[in-house]
């Protein structure tokens, strides 16, 4: 074999090695959404818990999932699902929960009422309260996106005066992030993990001129700007939501992305019956809270998926690969409804 053929065929080798090689690379673009499955079964579970209307929920599958309500009896603000019924261990503490959060069965965190950080590990213990002389502190959001990076918001509040508060965990300690003193509550914190990397805030203000909403940009440490505020309002009022780690603006009947210093609408809704919080899986997956149910944006469309037979009040939904669980009040009845859906 002369020299100029062994050539050629080193050069077709190394051309077809590298196809191969490209072919199978990871940074290969995903392909195209497939638009999300409407075909759910849904269940609802009631709880009958005295004066008290539980209003978040978190969870790593469906068979652990919690619920926490701030109000009646200290012994019954907690609520687990270990796939087959919701329990409560009826253990009473100082502790009156805003919100809860997990990162795995046995790490799991919620916040709430006068400064106090509790933390699971196959028991509730108290972590953490933060206190300051002649001020009230309440937390109102709890998010990581790791064990070693957890961010718990809310407002800390004089007899006239409020105020924006952040504070961290590293893993080992909770420390208050120096931020300036923006005259809000903080009320939602999220990472725009596969963006630009930073945080987002939602905050709301009291006026003398009435209810203002606000979002914020945090960069985790040290730089924190208001990027939008407004009147609350059905064509203003915002919302901030974490889907697919990537962060979603609902401002009024516009979801939005927040790119190069602007917010970009990448769908409006048009159903008159939206009330403004979203959950999903993915852009073509999403589900929109509406006054007398749920409904879903396909990517192309809005459909309704469940009405709600005595119109219940939806609070919060934790989504799964097949299940979506909403967590929500029946005023009318005092019962508390955890609803489910599951893909057939």
């Amino acid at each position: 074999m002369n020299t100029r053929i062994k050539l050629i065929i080193a050069v077709v080798s190394i051309c077809l090695l590298f196809i191969s090689i490209t072919c199978s690379s990871p940074t290969e673009p995903p392909s195209e959404l497939e638009p999300g499955r409407r075909d759910y079964v849904w269940t609802v579970d009631t709880l009958k818990i005295p004066f008290n209307f539980l209003s978040r929920i978190s969870g790593t599958g469906t068979d652990d999932v919690w619920a926490v309500g701030s109000g009646g009896s200290l012994s019954t603000t907690i609520w687990h699902y270990n796939g087959t019924f919701w329990s409560t261990d009826n253990v009473s503490r100082g502790f009156v929960p805003r919100v809860i959060f997990s990162f795995n069965k046995y790490n799991v965190w919620s916040a709430g009422t006068e400064g106090k950080i509790w933390h699971y590990n196959g028991m509730w213990n108290k972590s953490f309260e933060f206190k300051k002389n002649g001020w009230y502190i309440g937390f109102e959001d709890i998010w990581g996106d790791e064990p070693t990076n957890l961010y718990a918001v809310g407002y800390t509040d004089s007899s006239d005066t409020r105020k924006a508060i952040i504070v961290h965990y590293d893993g080992k300690s909770w420390k208050e992030k120096k931020i300036p003193e923006f005259p809000y509550a903080f009320i939602r914190i999220k990472k725009d993990i596969k963006g630009n990397g930073k945080y987002y805030l939602l905050g709301n203000s009291f006026t003398d001129s009435g209810f203002l909403t606000s979002i914020f940009e945090y960069n985790g440490e040290d730089n924190i700007i208001q990027i939008y505020e407004a009147p609350f309002g059905i064509q203003t009022g915002a919302i901030i939501q974490l889907i697919n780690k990537k962060m979603l603006f609902v401002i009024g009947n516009k979801i939005n992305k927040y790119e190069n210093g602007q917010f970009n609408p990448i769908f409006q809704i048009n159903e008159p019956n939206f009330r403004g919080q979203i959950w999903g899986r993915n852009e073509k997956d999403i589900f929109l809270l509406m006054l007398d149910g749920i409904a879903h944006y396909n990517g192309t469309d809005v459909a309704y998926i469940y009405k709600n037979d005595h119109n219940p009040s939806i609070s919060d939904a934790v989504v799964f690969e097949k299940d979506v669980f909403f967590v929500a009040a029946d005023f009318n009845n005092d019962l508390n409804l955890m609803i489910r859906g599951t893909l057939k």
